[in-house]
């Protein structure tokens, strides 16, 4: 079964439907629920996605709690908790990429592919990156 990261946009886009991206997330979704990826995400994107909801989007401390509690009842998800941070200094020197994406990159195992819609993580060398509706695409 193919191993999945999800990023912290993909669960920011499926929480606010606010763009045309919302639609190939609710997709991907629906298919790990039926079981056909085995989904990743972490403790660093649940920072992202408290910080931004609540920084940008103005949400409650209870809607954020929801939005969290969500993830963590996504079908078989595992979250990573540990970080090298060797490794995220190194990509975050050589790629210019904020720290935090740099964080997340140093938990996405060479088996994972990353899904997200931030095209910095490909200035990373060393894993594939795809869209929701790339990842359907070559999985269907």
């Amino acid at each position: 079964m193919t191993k999945i990261f999800l990023d912290s946009n993909i669960f920011l886009r499926a929480f606010l439907q606010d763009n045309d991206q919302s639609s190939s997330v609710k997709q991907l979704l629906e298919v790990i629920e039926e079981g056909r990826f085995s989904p990743y995400t972490s403790s660093i994107v649940l920072i992202e996605i408290s910080f931004v909801l609540s920084r940008t989007y103005k949400k409650t401390r209870e809607e954020i709690i929801d939005y969290l509690e969500s993830i963590l009842e996504t079908r078989n998800i595992t979250i990573l908790e540990e970080t090298d941070s060797p490794l995220a200094l190194m990509y975050y020197k050589k790629s210019g990429i904020k720290f935090s994406d740099c964080l997340i990159a140093s938990q996405v195992s060479q088996e994972m592919i990353l899904i997200t819609f931030d095209r910095d993580f490909s200035k990373i060398k060393g894993f594939t990156t795809k869209t929701p509706a790339e990842i359907l695409v070559t999985e269907s």
